[in-house]
């Protein structure tokens, strides 16, 4: 099996990721046919990541082929990154928090399903929906 996303040759792409979060302040919003997508608010060492439309992370079929130990090694090696830089990313889906990634994290009962102390899953709940979000953006593009 490969591992489409968490090669050592990846590392280096998260970093750099990390090192761009670091540097702004203030906050952007990015649209799509007019609606926003998402934004972000960059806030000394703390990212928000605010997702409001699904369809711009869809990234089509590619994405279902992507296993599940695939994303989850990818996740926790940014958040390892992130942590190592005193830097969280929170994801919110419409405004409500649902993940966390990085140094202000305190998992609990993610731990166990992560297997990291750098992500916390803030609410089940907003997770689920984030993921039907993205679901069924995939299938409305995969009908049409």
């Amino acid at each position: 099996m490969s591992d489409k996303f968490a090669t050592e040759e990846d590392i280096p792409l998260i970093n750099n990721l990390v090192n761009l979060l670091k540097e702004p302040k203030g906050s952007i919003t990015v649209k799509t046919n007019d609606r926003p997508a998402f934004s972000l608010e960059f806030k000394s060492d703390r990212v928000l990541l605010d997702i409001t439309d699904a369809s711009f992370f869809n990234f089509g079929k590619e994405s279902d082929d992507i296993g599940l130990f695939s994303k989850l090694k990818t996740a926790k090696k940014l958040a390892q990154a992130l942590a190592d830089n005193h830097l969280t990313l929170s994801i919110l889906r419409k405004g409500n928090e649902a993940l966390s990634l990085g140094y202000e994290t305190h998992p609990t009962l993610s731990r166990l399903i992560t297997g990291s102390d750098d992500i916390q899953i803030d609410s089940v709940k907003e997770v689920a929906k984030l993921k039907r979000d993205v679901d069924k953006e995939r299938m409305d593009q995969t009908t049409s």
